[in-house]
């Protein structure tokens, strides 16, 4: 026991140390969003699409103890999403179809390998991600009501997802280019009748950004 303790100190003396030595960067992005709720109906997935935004304060934290091409690069990102599902068990006999759009606060946790090419920089990332909901609509036969994320007993969405986040970047000087998906893993009903398809959030961002490079 003493030994392992001995052990887990080192090294997170270690990850201390280098990461005080390295510096860190920040940056901001912000682009269009596409975004869809998929549900399986059936046997096939039928999907429902809406256009939105994405604007993120980023942080790119070198791991050189691991290896000098990888970063953490966690985000905190405005997203604007949502999309449309059928509150039925089949096509043919669906009761509702609804549509929604809402924003939340997004939180990718993302490992980056970076490689320099030419005066680019590529990056290939992924990682989890905490999305929490914060304020949206919902219409059903031509009713606006607002969601309440799972505060209520009426069709709703949960409050919370946990997403699997991927992405792409090319930097040049400051200035970057990315495209980044999300795609939840919770079904996102609040509330399920019996013999309905669960619910998931996809969402695709195409964004411009600039990074505040020492």
């Amino acid at each position: 026991m003493r030994k392992s303790g001995i052990i887990c100190f080192a090294v997170l003396s270690v990850v201390a140390s280098s990461l005080s030595a390295q510096t860190v960067d920040f940056g901001i992005r912000a682009g269009a969003s596409y975004a869809t709720l998929v549900q399986k109906v059936g046997t096939n997935y039928e999907s429902g699409s809406k256009t939105g935004f994405s604007i993120a304060g980023i942080a790119d934290i070198p791991l050189a103890f691991i290896y000098e091409r990888f970063s953490f690069r966690p985000e905190i990102a405005f997203v604007n999403q949502g999309g449309s599902w059928y509150s039925g068990v089949d096509k043919d006999g669906m009761a509702l179809f609804n549509k929604c759009w809402y924003n939340s606060l997004n939180i990718p946790l993302n490992i980056v390998f970076t490689y320099p090419f030419y005066d680019f920089r590529i990056s290939l990332y992924a990682g989890p991600s905490l999305d929490f909901s914060l304020f949206g609509k919902m219409s059903s036969r031509q009713t606006d009501v607002d969601l309440n994320f799972g505060g209520t007993e009426e069709k709703d969405l949960k409050p919370f997802d946990l997403g699997v986040s991927t992405g792409f970047a090319v930097e040049y000087s400051r200035y970057f280019f990315s495209i980044h998906s999300n795609l939840g893993t919770l079904d996102r009903r609040a509330t399920k009748r019996e013999g309905e398809s669960a619910v998931y959030q996809n969402n695709v961002a195409l964004s411009l950004g600039y990074y505040f490079r020492r």
